[in-house]
Formats: C-alpha cells, structure tokens, sequence
C-alpha cells in the first residue's frame, strides 16, 4: 500500500488541519484506521460518522484522481483515432473550427469580458450535451457549478425546447423525403432535458471546492444508476477567487487554484467527460503605460486547460455577432467563427475564419 502524504493531495485546508491535529499525516495510517471501521476511524477523529464518512470521501476522491495511470504511447494513439466524441454546438463553424464541437476527456476553457454570452455558452451546452446518440449527441447529464447565480432555469427551457423543435424538424424534413426516420426518445422532451442537468450553487471558495471534490461519487452514482454525466460546466472559475479579501491567504488561494485545475484535468481525462471552466478577463500590464485584456487566474491555471476558448465582440455591436476564437489547442489550428444569441439560443452565423498554419503543439 502507498502511503501518499496528505498535504499533497488537493484537500481542503480545513479537512487537511482536521486530520493532521489528530495525527495523520499519510494515507496509509488512515486507510488502516478506517479498515477497523468508520466507526474506529471517527473516535479517532472527535467526529460523528456523517463527517467522518464525508471527510474520508474526500480523501478518497483526491486519491482516485490524481494517482498516476500509465499507458503506452500505442494506446494513446489508438485513443486518439477512435475519439471519444464532442459535444456539438449547433453552431456549424464553431463545430468545425472545434474539430467537431467541445472535446470529450479534456478541459477547455471558455474566457471573455461582459456581455459576450460566456453564461449562455454554459447553458447551451449543458442541454446539448442530453442530445440523443441517434442524432449526433452524447446523451450525457450534466453537472452544471454556479458560482455567480447566473445560472436561469427559464433561459435553459428555452434552450431545450428549441433543441427538442430543431430536431423535429429535421426529422420532418427527412420523412418528406421518404428517408428512414431515427426513433426519437420518449424522454427526449424540454422537462426531461433540464432534469438531467444538476445545479450546485456555491457561494463561497470552500463550498466551490467542497463541490469539485465530491464530484467522482457523484459521476459513478450517476453512472450505476443508467445515466451517465457527459459535462461538468464551473461557472464561473474565477468568482470567488477574485471576490476574496485583500488580506486573505492569497498563496493558500492560488495553491487551492492550481490544486483545483490539476482535479479537474484529471477528472476530465479518466471519466472520459468534457470539463468546460467559464473564466473572467482580466488587466495585464505589458510595458509602463500598455496594458492587455488577458484570461483571468494567471499562468498556471492557463497551463493547465487543454483548449481554450476566447469570446469577443466588435466595438460598434450593432449586429449581435460575436466572435469565437481558438487560442490554444494541442491538436487543432488556431482560428476563429462567429456567432449570436438568439432567443432559440446560441447560433452561428456563415463566417469563420481559420488559420492556414500548422497544428499547434502542447507546450
């Protein structure tokens, strides 16, 4: 049995100060703790067996999602070809310019000031991830983490009624045709959609990581159950990191922030479900007097994500269109499509724009 020291795995500070004020400093002298009983385990602890079962799930879960799995670079390359699918977004160009949409088994961010849709990005894709696989989708729940409370139940109906009408119109448009209709789901309705979306709304930096950290149980219960999670959607990364005091733990924070990125890369890669992180800009100083609008969180967090997304808009936005822009890929081509929101929800519109250079390398 490896015996992993506590304070490396991504925990909590105040469950790490929990454990180490009652001795344990490895996961081995808990693991034999527990095999005595929960019940050995809190006595040893001072807790009732409702914390105790929820600290040990912790650990359990930081143990599960970053211990190191080896696989040889032809199974990699063999996981490459076969894919493990993406979620589409309904908007053409942005699906092309994704390589098919947002990429299962990785991380992707999405960043952008206001008033670019970044929140209506988050809810379109968690009811596109309930899209049937008869119709192209992944036929996922999704875990959607809302830091900010801007998560609208009403705005997502809208969204999933839309869905349900589009593909019923197409399936229309096939019968008219006299080509062989797909069957379509009885639970493939705007009700059921949004009851396969699950809302954590968390209102502080402990809650956040609380949520996260408990999100493997949650996985395999959904999964034992029939109905598997496809996404998780955080909403946003950067809000109660941000909103945190002046003279707060700032390198506790960031220490818990890159912990949080490491977990959720992770999570993304072993589950084989796309993590998508919406995240704030923020100033960045480059000379004396310039500065840039760069993607909040720092070097760090940006190393971590796998793909990100930037959203933008023209100054004189006298159109609705806004911008996608592919910034960071290890497989795909920088470039850029367009898009709106519309009240059906977020739809592309014939433009893209993408980059004729080689394929960008992981760095």
């Amino acid at each position: 049995m490896r015996d992993i020291p506590l304070a490396h795995l991504p925990l909590r500070p105040s469950t790490l100060q929990t454990l180490q004020k009652r001795g344990f400093y490895g996961t081995r002298e808990l693991t034999e703790s527990k095999q005595s009983g929960m019940a050995n385990l809190a006595a040893e602890l001072a807790l009732n067996l409702s914390q105790t079962s929820a600290l040990y799930a912790e650990v359990d879960s930081c143990l599960r999602t970053t211990t190191p799995v080896t696989k040889t670079a032809a199974a990699l390359l063999e996981e490459n070809v076969e894919g493990q699918g993406c979620i589409i977004t309904f908007c053409r160009h942005v699906d092309t310019l994704l390589g098919g949409g947002i990429a299962m088994g990785e991380l992707t961010e999405i960043a952008g000031p206001p008033g670019v849709g970044k929140t209506q990005w988050g809810m379109q894709l968690a009811v596109d991830a309930r899209l049937p696989n008869t119709f192209g989708g992944v036929a996922g729940e999704t875990v959607y983490v809302d830091t900010e409370g801007s998560f609208s139940p009403e705005r997502c109906h809208d969204m999933a009624t839309s869905l349900v009408q589009h593909i019923e119109a197409g399936r229309r448009r096939r019968q008219e045709k006299g080509q062989k209709l797909q069957p379509m789901p009885a639970w493939f309705a705007p009700d059921t959609i949004l009851q396969g979306i699950h809302v954590y709304r968390v209102h502080d930096e402990a809650a956040q990581t609380s949520v996260l950290y408990s999100l493997p149980k949650f996985l395999q219960d959904r999964q034992e159950a029939g109905t598997p999670v496809r996404l998780v959607v955080v909403d946003s990364m950067a809000f109660h990191h941000r909103a945190a005091p002046p003279n707060s733990d700032f390198v506790g924070r960031t220490r818990s922030l890159t912990s949080q990125a490491a977990f959720l890369t992770n999570l993304a890669a072993q589950s084989g479900i796309a993590v998508v992180a919406i995240n704030q800009m923020t100033t960045k100083m480059t000379t004396s007097e310039a500065s840039k609008q760069v993607p909040a969180l720092g070097e760090s967090w940006a190393h971590a994500v796998t793909t990100r997304i930037l959203l933008s808009r023209p100054i004189s936005d006298t159109n609705g269109v806004r911008t996608c822009t592919l910034v960071k890929s290890p497989r795909l081509a920088s470039g850029s499509a367009d898009y709106q929101i519309l009240q059906c929800g977020i739809r592309g519109v014939d433009a893209v724009h993408v980059s004729d250079g080689p394929k960008r390398q992981r760095t």
